[in-house]
């Protein structure tokens, strides 16, 4: 075999080698609104069973699931679990987030996953000895097909509510810490977020569709977490709904929580 030959092999052998370790790259199918915004939306909505809390036991549940090309997340089971009674809850928390697919090779592919709720006795207790559950005047029997919903489909859309009264606008008012960063920058702009109001009124899989910066995005979805909504209304059941929320960061205005104008 001649030197040209043998080049030409070598360089064969080399992308072929490549193009097999580039088709085994594949990247796992992840939660639209990240890892950390899911797991506090779980430590949010977390009930736990009543008699692993008071025997103080903590476990996990790992479920199982497959997510298609599409981000469809169906086949729901528990694959290991610390007490049945945690069984249903985990399915059921996992079951409301919603995936990005995963790919291989930049291209969204079918996959199976897992994923892990952790029941911890102590840091449940913890968080909610500084977080008051807000009990929702629900009257409608829940969808349970975890369908989501868009406001034409809708009977009546989610509103959101405060036990005290009041509306957003005051809310986000009273309640609206301007980052010291974007003060500091005069930042000002407004936040769009996307976001989903359960079937109990909690509000899941947050993700910013407009960003502003400067520590902005992160107070925006800071407020969002602590609202609480009536859902959605469809064929006189309560039903999962696609929101937007807008939430204006403006220099110079009374929206500082200490109530002074910058």
């Amino acid at each position: 075999m001649n030197i040209i030959n043998k080049k030409w092999l070598f360089l064969a052998i080399i992308m072929t080698f490549l193009m097999g370790h580039s088709n085994a790259q594949m990247s796992h199918a992840t939660p639209l609104s990240g890892k950390q915004l899911t797991q506090e939306f779980i430590q949010q909505n977390l009930c736990y069973p009543e008699k692993a809390l008071e025997s103080n036991s903590s476990g996990d549940v790992v479920v199982g699931f497959h997510v298609d090309a599409e981000g469809n997340a169906s086949g729901h089971y528990v694959k290991s679990s610390f007490s049945e009674e945690a069984n249903p809850i985990a399915l059921d928390l996992v079951r409301k987030i919603r995936w990005a697919p995963a790919t291989q090779n930049m291209s969204p592919v079918d996959s199976d996953m897992e994923y892990t709720v952790e029941f911890r006795t102590r840091a449940y207790r913890r968080y909610w000895k500084k977080h008051q559950r807000v009990v929702m005047p629900l009257t409608l029997d829940f969808d349970t097909s975890y369908a989501i919903y868009e406001t034409r489909q809708l009977e009546e859309m989610a509103k959101p509510y405060f036990e005290e009264g009041g509306n957003m606008a005051h809310y986000l008012l009273s309640n609206l810490k301007y980052p010291e960063s974007a003060r500091a920058a005069e930042i000002s702009g407004t936040v769009r977020l996307s976001f989903v109001v359960e079937t109990d009124g909690s509000v899941s899989n947050i993700l910013i569709d407009q960003s502003v910066g400067g520590g902005c995005d992160n107070e925006a979805v800071r407020l969002l977490q602590e609202t609480h909504w009536i859902p959605a209304v469809k064929n006189g059941k309560y039903v999962r709904s696609h929101n937007l929320q807008d939430i204006t960061f403006n220099i110079g205005t009374r929206n500082y929580q200490d109530g002074n104008a910058y």
